[in-house]
């Protein structure tokens, strides 16, 4: 804090206020539940969880599935950068483990790509990567369900070539296909409730007004056609930490929101941050870290070369 000049501090100071008085200004939980009841926008419901024998018929059904992917790229200058990408899909039913990969680099890509360009692509590569992922599991396992890692909006845009093909996959097996989503960046509440919150609030994220708002193990199951045309959609809080995820199930397949809500709330452990133990077993192993992509270029690059991608910031003295 001393290192800091006073007039850095006092900025801060006021920013930290302003962001402060916002939180403050929210409507409080009884407000923004009745808000919502006396909405359209959806309601609330009650998860409970699933017994022993419920778990080991869906075991016995294909049993639950997920998938995730990572992206670590080095630190070099535009276009001097190299991608790694993963996703893997893993089955409870086996021990085997399925991934699909690629590595990127502008320079060899063939085309005349900026860093933003660039970037949208590594974005949606790993999209395709994770619809591949879970095409082959759906395949290989017929899973009851298939856990993805992120909304399913987000395989529909990126990866529209593949959507498709998962989507068929998964209709045709039997399995449901349901997204898990960590940050929520969503604004439907905010939105249709536009007349009845403060101004100080329009536009907040949808996690930001459902904060502490839903008990453990409830959920706001969004009215259809109010959000993600062709999917169901709930905000729904699975441990005692506070801030909502969301799910997402095809439209084809609504008639299993109550076993899907059931079943995440039960693979949740209640200390957690509130994501599937399973989707976050996944996320450990396909993470790339840090220290795999500096081993890689030592390895493979060897030292002299790997000047070209190590920035002049990372020599800095601490």
């Amino acid at each position: 804090m001393l290192e800091l000049n006073e007039g850095l501090k006092n900025e801060f100071r006021r920013t930290a206020g302003a962001l402060k008085k916002r939180f403050e200004q929210r409507p409080d939980r009884a407000r923004i539940r009745a808000y919502i009841n006396e909405s359209s926008l959806g309601r609330f419901v009650k998860s409970r969880k699933m017994s022993d024998n419920e778990l080991e018929r869906l075991m016995e059904k294909g049993g639950v599935a997920g998938v995730d992917g990572s992206t670590n790229s080095t630190g070099g200058m535009f276009p001097y950068v190299i991608t790694l990408q993963q996703a893997m899909a893993k089955c409870t039913v086996a021990q085997e483990e399925i991934y699909f990969y690629d590595v990127l680099c502008p320079l060899f890509i063939g085309e005349d790509l900026n860093e933003a360009e660039y970037q949208q692509l590594v974005k949606s590569n790993l999209a395709v990567l994770e619809a591949q992922a879970a095409i082959s599991a759906v395949k290989k396992y017929r899973p009851a369900v298939m856990l993805i890692d992120g909304s399913l909006v987000r395989l529909k845009i990126e990866a529209k070539e593949l959507w498709e093909s998962l989507k068929a996959e998964v209709l045709k097996a039997g399995t449901l296909l349901v997204g898990v989503v960590e940050g929520i960046s969503t604004r439907i509440i905010s939105s249709a409730l536009k007349d009845a919150i403060p101004d100080a609030v329009s536009g907040a994220c949808d996690w930001e007004l459902l904060l502490g708002v839903l008990d453990v193990g409830e959920g706001l199951e969004v009215t259809p056609g109010c959000f993600k045309e062709g999917f169901r959609t709930v905000f729904m809080r699975t441990s005692f930490d506070p801030k909502p995820i969301g799910i997402d199930l095809l439209e084809e397949q609504y008639e299993n929101l109550e076993l899907v809500e059931n079943l995440i709330f039960t693979l949740t452990p209640e200390g957690s941050r509130g994501i599937p133990l399973w989707l976050d077993l996944i996320d450990k192993k396909v993470k790339i870290s840090d220290a795999t992509m500096e081993g890689l270029l030592k390895a493979y690059l060897g030292k002299e070369y790997a000047e070209f991608l190590t920035p002049k910031r990372a020599k800095r003295s601490p």
